[in-house]
């Protein structure tokens, strides 16, 4: 009986024993936190839906986070442009014109006649042997080379009194097409004017295009090309205004 006694004390304080343990780890988890409770959890077979029981119970050391490194961006480098090198031209040089003569052509005619008057008019200069046509506000409408003589018609201001399409002379016997007659001459009296390159009655030109520009007339007259007697006789009227400039 005493020895049964005695394993049963034992059992007793076994038991007690064991109790203390457990009341010695519940203890010691709610000091922990929730890690030890975790694992009590898992002692008494209860089932956890969270993360694993180590990873819970060893959390890892939190590191401190690195700052970011900032760049400072470097100011972009503008580049200031070379000013342009501008050359200032002056004024062409304006030639001045030197006059035909029998074997030469005028040389550095210029666009605009050399007279002092405005409005329309025609202006034939006996020296460059060049007739210009101007309108109303001085621009120039044509500018042709002519045939001419340097002595007549003397300078001064005429006026065209009659036109005819096709003129005769009997005693030369030529045709002169497109006359436009503005004056007559010293001696004989027989109307000067301008026209185109005179025609014998066969039809041979006194002379060819070429030759316009010299001074070569026997004549008078202001002798042109067949077009430009033609375009000056259609925009020319009687009474319209000739300047007749000075020989060189």
């Amino acid at each position: 009986m005493w020895s049964f006694r005695r394993i049963g004390s034992q059992a007793s304080h076994s038991v007690s024993a064991h109790r203390a343990l457990v009341t010695s780890v519940v203890a010691v988890a709610l000091v922990f936190g929730t890690g030890i409770a975790v694992s009590g959890a898992v002692h008494s077979g209860a089932v956890h839906s969270g993360a694993p029981a180590d990873n819970a119970a060893d959390p890892q050391p939190s590191s401190t986070p690195t700052p970011a490194q900032t760049t400072t961006p470097t100011p972009a480098q503008t580049t200031t442009p070379t000013p342009t090198q501008t050359t200032t031209q002056g004024p062409a040089k304006v030639r001045p014109p030197k006059p035909a003569s029998r074997t030469h052509k005028a040389r550095n005619v210029p666009e605009f006649p050399r007279d002092t008057h405005h409005g329309r008019r025609i202006v034939y200069d006996k020296a460059l042997m060049t007739v210009w046509v101007m309108g109303e506000r001085d621009q120039v409408i044509g500018r042709y080379p002519v045939v001419g003589r340097f002595d007549r018609p003397v300078m001064g201001t005429y006026r065209i009194f009659s036109k005819s399409k096709i003129a005769y002379n009997p005693n030369s016997k030529v045709t002169f097409n497109h006359m436009m007659r503005f004056t007559y001459g010293p001696d004989t009296k027989s109307p000067i004017g301008l026209h185109a390159i005179p025609r014998y009655y066969d039809g041979t030109a006194m002379h060819s295009v070429k030759q316009l520009g010299l001074a070569i007339a026997a004549g008078g007259c202001v002798r042109l090309s067949e077009e430009a007697a033609a375009a000056i006789y259609k925009w020319a009227k009687v009474g319209d205004r000739v300047i007749v400039l000075p020989s060189p």
